[in-house]
């Protein structure tokens, strides 16, 4: 299975690729200050199906591994090395 979108063009795209082109297509106005980026970061259309996949800078983007903790979802294994438990 295919990880692309064929867009409106007949141009191949990945899921992010196409997902950014839309968000620069609704948003971007070069009148306004920034780059398309920029404003698309500034994008206050929660209502958008697309509003929480629309691309962020690395340093504005909550990773999972900067949030919430990992959950065990394994029971620990006891192993006993030289008489003591580990």
């Amino acid at each position: 299975m295919s990880n692309h979108v064929i867009d409106y063009t007949g141009k191949r795209r990945t899921r992010q690729q196409a997902i950014e082109a839309m968000c620069r297509d609704c948003i971007y106005d070069e009148l306004d200050e920034g780059t398309w980026r920029m404003q698309v970061e500034r994008c206050e259309l929660t209502d958008c199906p697309l509003y929480q996949y629309r691309p962020l800078s690395r340093s504005k983007s909550t990773d999972k591994a900067d949030g919430a903790s990992v959950q065990q979802h394994y029971d620990p294994i006891a192993v006993e090395v030289g008489g003591n438990l580990l």
